[in-house]
């Protein structure tokens, strides 16, 4: 796939990646953004009737072509076919042109964010399906200990201004942090579990304000379906 340097370029081929998860943010909802910021078209599926189970409904293909048994997000690109949020995002980030020209130091740093994204966001997940369940405070408790634990963390060491990698332009680290701040489905549902304030953390609300100023994020969370999507009204 041919790498187009401008950023106002996007890649858009018969051979689009294709993306397949569910109608909500959840775990695709970082390789949406790193696609639309990095400028490269993605094709997606959502729909909540493959939840959990072992074969695509539409095609009837197992999702073990993907070395998954059962879960999504799933991605296939030509040959490719890949499951785990973390590999996906990293493969979108790869051949997205804004991001060719990252190094490897910049590329670790971006998934070093990922990583955390996707620990906060299975541990909201635990809280409102499976602790709330057994003992509301309890998942209240755990989730305010996870956004106090992380957002301690991000607001000693992001920037005051500009972004996480020094660049002119948001990296999926700096969408990783908005990913974590504005999509609800699950981190947003904990959040109104445990009516958490992300307003405390002065600096990465300062931050995701840059992310969301910029053109192309700006454009994504507008036509957006899923980034605030609560389809079991939760």
């Amino acid at each position: 796939m041919h790498a187009m340097s401008e950023r106002n370029n996007s890649i858009m081929t018969s051979n689009s990646p294709h993306l397949i998860y569910l109608p909500i943010a959840g775990r695709a909802e970082l390789t949406r953004l790193i696609a639309a910021v990095g400028g490269i078209t993605i094709t997606e599926s959502a729909n909540a009737a493959n939840l959990g189970k072992p074969d695509l409904l539409e095609t009837g293909e197992s999702k073990k072509n993907y070395m998954s048994p059962k879960g999504m997000p799933l991605l296939q690109h030509g040959n490719l076919k890949i499951s785990q949020s973390g590999a996906i995002e990293a493969y979108v980030a790869s051949i997205a042109p804004l991001y060719k020209d990252l190094t490897p130091q910049q590329r670790a740093v971006d998934m070093m964010f990922m990583g955390i994204k996707e620990e906060i966001l299975a541990n909201c997940a635990k809280a409102i399906f499976t602790t709330q369940k057994e003992d509301k405070d309890k998942a209240i408790a755990d989730v305010c200990t996870l956004f106090d634990t992380w957002g301690a963390v991000f607001e000693d060491q992001i920037p005051a201004e500009g972004f996480i990698q020094g660049l002119p332009y948001p990296t999926p680290a700096d969408l990783a942090l908005l990913n974590i701040t504005i999509s609800y489905m699950p981190i947003g549902s904990a959040r109104k579990l445990a009516q958490y304030d992300f307003g405390k953390w002065k600096k990465v609300m300062a931050l995701c304000e840059r992310v969301k100023a910029d053109e192309h994020v700006k454009e994504y969370l507008s036509a957006s379906k899923y980034t605030v999507a609560n389809p079991w009204g939760m």
